[in-house]
């Protein structure tokens, strides 16, 4: 009996380990509600951004490709991958890219999240409810880790791309490919 609970101690650690060691530049939280994926339809949503605007996704963005950008300020991981998303925004968005921000920010956090924006020049809007990893689009979405990039074609709500296919270098080629197919 002491033997199995000693093993069992001593198992969970490294697993533990692994898992940090393993599956580094994302942040997990737990969540039943499936992920969704290319070739899928984007659910539609309402939201307000911070600057007060409305957006019905997808509707707002048609003629548009959009990257919803699941993110937090207090994301290691979003971080590093932000000036990979400013460089593409800039790249791209005359040519019909626009990017919708997702904050997945702790409550009482808008001040902050406003500041973050405008000093990393962030122009494009963010969604922010204040609710964590309870966010209603992180729910709807089944967003369990972020950065969580969708890129989604805003005539049809077609998810396009997905996680690491619209993450670091492969950002860039897949939007201009959706970009040159629309």
């Amino acid at each position: 009996m002491k033997t199995q609970q000693f093993l069992r101690s001593r198992v969970s650690l490294p697993c533990a380990l692994a898992l940090v060691i393993f599956a580094p530049g994302q942040i997990w939280a737990q969540q039943e509600t499936p992920s969704f994926a290319v070739g899928q339809k984007a659910p539609a949503f309402v939201a307000t951004t911070i600057e007060q605007k409305p957006i019905k996704f997808p509707d707002s963005y048609k003629g548009k490709i959009v990257l919803l950008d699941f993110w937090a300020t207090w994301c290691g991981p979003c971080r590093a991958e932000l000036p990979n998303v400013i460089a593409a925004y800039n790249k791209y968005h005359s040519a019909g890219l626009e990017v919708l921000g997702i904050s997945l920010d702790r409550a009482n956090n808008e001040p902050q999240l406003k500041q973050f924006t405008a000093e990393n020049k962030m122009p494009w809007p963010q969604i922010y409810d204040g609710k964590f990893w309870k966010a209603a689009l992180a729910v709807k979405y089944g967003i369990h880790s972020i950065p969580r990039p969708i890129l989604v074609n805003g005539n049809t709500g077609t998810i396009l791309a997905e996680g690491n296919a619209v993450r670091g270098k492969n950002l860039d080629p897949t939007i201009k490919k959706a970009l040159e197919s629309k």
